[in-house]
């Protein structure tokens, strides 16, 4: 005998491939969701507001343990599925605040993006924006998780950017998906600036910073 089983018909979480509706919340009720309750429980959320060298930045979560792997498994493991996993909590914001801006997004190495197929900020930005730039690029291999923060400031002579008169006279959201020392986000600044974009807003998916305004 057949037994019905409505779970099986379930769409499934990104994540952890449960079924998204395992354990209802108002949430996945409401909203056509990919994330099952508990993954997205894990997502810590800050939603940090304030200024970076003059600039208003929104920094969506904090970068925890949870937060790590996930970016691990997309970047690190290729799982390009989980681009629309990082933002789902903030999907409904951000498709509609920032519909009308060019979102660029921070560089990758290209070599590795080679590997993988795709660019990181690319995948994830296209999740809410269909308007994105990827003239910003790194002109030799530079990995920041292994500099000093010392090391890290190197990275200024490393970005440059192309194609870059398509920002002018446009809105524009620089996107990045974790904050560390800001020397990138700096560099990525004064590059878009050289093409007088009408305004130019920050997204961040995460720090690993406990002294917000402190580092700002």
């Amino acid at each position: 005998m057949h037994i019905h089983n409505p779970l099986s018909q379930q769409p499934l979480c990104l994540i952890c491939h449960q079924p998204v509706r395992k354990e209802p919340s108002l949430f996945t009720l409401v909203y056509d969701t990919p994330l099952c309750t508990s993954c997205l429980s894990q997502f810590e959320t800050i939603h940090y507001v304030g200024l970076f060298h003059d600039v208003k930045i929104t920094i969506l979560y904090r970068y925890n343990a949870f937060f790590q792997t996930l970016l691990f498994r997309y970047k690190g493991q290729y799982d390009y599925e989980l681009r629309n996993a990082f933002t789902v909590n903030f999907h409904h914001f951000l498709s509609q605040y920032f519909h009308n801006h060019v979102v660029v997004v921070a560089p990758s190495d290209d070599i590795a993006n080679q590997k993988r197929g795709f660019i990181p900020t690319a995948g994830i930005a296209s999740s809410f924006s269909s308007d994105i730039f990827t003239g910003l690029y790194k002109k030799a291999p530079f990995k920041q998780a292994e500099q000093s923060f010392e090391g890290r400031q190197k990275i200024k002579d490393i970005i440059d950017i192309k194609n870059g008169d398509v920002l002018r006279k446009k809105k524009v959201l620089l996107f990045d998906d974790v904050i560390t020392s800001g020397s990138t986000l700096e560099k990525c600044l004064e590059l878009i600036c050289l093409y007088h974009p009408t305004s130019i807003e920050i997204l961040v998916l995460a720090t690993r910073s406990f002294h917000l305004e402190k580092n700002f």
